[in-house]
């Protein structure tokens, strides 16, 4: 997972402004609207049972969206000098539309069982297609517009495994990706949680060596995730090429902790 280990901490004295806050909850309504929009559209072609039960998906993914930059938003500084900003900026409405993309994909969870010959199995495919294809866009303008942030480092990181754990439920509900697969959407967050049991008991969290290795198996396995969930592709192949690409992934994992737990490499002082 691309920066998956990153630890920030809060920066002292740091407070979210006021026009940030009114942002986000500009941001919020916009995409509860689009959700409520769509719920409509699918309560007039498949009933309303159908259209209320995505609503209620896509509203509890959104929600969790908008959480998880709540929760961050203090963090909305340069990674330069620090330098507080009062606007989200373009990267980071990227992100959050990636979010939304996502978010929406969860409407059809609660949609499930689906039937093939409705067409609507394309519609989380698109959702998801989109949302993978601007990972890596959010960066890039941040650094053309010299607005990389904290916040969008650790968005980003958390968008990733939240698709991560939405498309792949998806795809094993619907027979495109084995059930072992879920490994893979649990991997992130369990290690997360094992960080924090050892921040809480005392235990020193070291700093992972820099790779580019992560950002790569990562993104293979949103590309695999991605074409898994079109109708056209063989839940045979994909099942196969799902198995074949979460064993590098959570090889890398288990590497990775044995570095933070100060097991494999060079001691080196604690992360903060």
């Amino acid at each position: 997972m691309p920066g998956s280990t990153e630890q920030f901490t809060a920066i002292p004295g740091t407070s979210v402004p006021s026009p940030l806050l009114r942002e986000l909850v500009h941001i919020a309504l916009l995409g509860a609207g689009a959700l409520l929009a769509g719920a409509l559209a699918l309560w007039v072609v498949e009933g309303p049972v159908t259209g209320v039960r995505w609503l209620m998906g896509g509203l509890a993914g959104w929600a969790f969206v908008l959480w998880q930059c709540h929760t961050r938003l203090h963090l909305n500084v340069s990674t330069v000098d620090n330098h507080p900003f009062t606007r989200l900026g373009t990267a980071n409405r990227i992100t959050l539309l990636r979010g939304w993309l996502i978010g929406a994909t969860a409407g059809f969870l609660a949609m499930l069982p689906l039937q093939a010959h409705t067409g609507l199995l394309y519609v989380p495919a698109v959702f998801y297609t989109v949302a993978a294809a601007l990972d890596g866009l959010d960066g890039f303008v941040a650094r053309r517009q010299q607005q990389t942030t904290r916040l969008g480092t650790e968005l980003d990181t958390a968008l990733d495994a939240f698709g991560l754990l939405i498309a792949p439920l998806f795809a094993v509900f619907t027979g495109k990706l084995p059930a072992v697969y879920l490994l893979v959407s649990a991997a992130y967050y369990l290690f997360q949680w094992g960080i924090r049991w050892r921040q809480q008991r005392g235990r020193p969290v070291y700093g992972l060596p820099p790779s580019q290795v992560r950002r790569y198996l990562a993104g293979a396995q949103m590309v695999l995730v991605a074409l898994a969930l079109w109708p056209p592709l063989p839940g045979a192949v994909s099942q196969w090429f799902g198995i074949a690409l979460m064993i590098p992934l959570l090889l890398g994992f288990c590497r990775d902790w044995l570095h933070v737990s100060g097991r494999l490499g060079t001691r080196q002082e604690p992360a903060a």
